[in-house]
């Protein structure tokens, strides 16, 4: 059949024999596909009214468009069809502009994750202490173990810079400013003001009331982003540890 599949797959269409049709749509679907002969294939399966076929040919032809433009199926539809030729290549373009798409969405997740973490660790240190840094009242042992908040010792080191920098710019330096911002965005998802142990926490809160429409938009819509990835992330981790 491997030899006469294409042949009779046109012969099934032409004459109506569905039974003998969805054989050789099977035959070519489990395996008998290359990038030397999808181009042939996917025309075929246009001609022959087959759409699974043509999808799984269309997947091919994205998934190794190089390979599949350099065959001779190629060359030859791009002379008679530059029709198909340009629906090919639309096809392709949408498929990497997704590619890109989901690969933005998973490295801005991927910030607000890093996000979550901070404000957990932040709060670990202002209200717990953690090693050598935290509350005044804290009582710190010489051989304290490392705690669990993945994002402790970059904020450890923020927060040991911002008591420290010297430096007199407006706005501070770069790690001062991402002190701030850490501080502010703590305080737009703190929900205990008056008794939070986070420095500037309450003033935060208070900026924030006199803040613009606009600006209350942005931190808002920041909080809610940050909760949805991780609200997302303990979904996934649910998901897998039930299994």
């Amino acid at each position: 059949m491997k030899n006469f599949v294409l042949h009779l797959l046109v012969l099934s269409h032409s004459f109506s024999v569905p039974l003998l049709k969805r054989e050789c749509v099977k035959f070519l679907e489990q395996g008998w596909l290359s990038t030397e002969n999808v181009i042939d294939v996917l025309q075929l399966a246009k001609d022959c009214d087959s759409p699974r076929l043509f999808f799984i040919c269309v997947r091919m032809v994205v998934r190794d468009f190089r390979t599949v433009a350099s065959t001779e199926g190629w060359k030859v539809m791009k002379r008679v069809n530059p029709a198909l030729e340009q629906e090919l290549l639309e096809l392709v373009v949408e498929a990497d502009s997704r590619k890109e798409e989901r690969l933005r969405k998973m490295e801005e997740k991927k910030v607000y994750l890093q996000l979550h973490e901070a404000m957990e660790a932040l709060l670990h240190i202002c209200k717990d202490g953690c090693r050598t840094i935290g509350p005044r009242d804290k009582v710190f042992k010489t051989n304290q173990v490392a705690c669990d908040f993945p994002a402790c010792k970059g904020v450890e080191m923020l927060i040991r810079h911002f008591f420290s920098c010297k430096t007199r710019v407006p706005g501070g330096c770069n790690q001062c400013k991402r002190m701030w911002q850490l501080l502010e965005l703590h305080s737009c998802m703190c929900s205990e003001p008056e008794s939070c142990k986070v420095p500037l926490c309450r003033q935060f809160k208070e900026k924030m009331r006199q803040q613009s429409k606009k600006e209350e938009a942005k931190w808002k819509l920041l909080v809610s982003k940050v909760m949805a990835a991780k609200s997302t992330q303990n979904q996934i981790l649910a998901r897998y540890s039930g299994l």
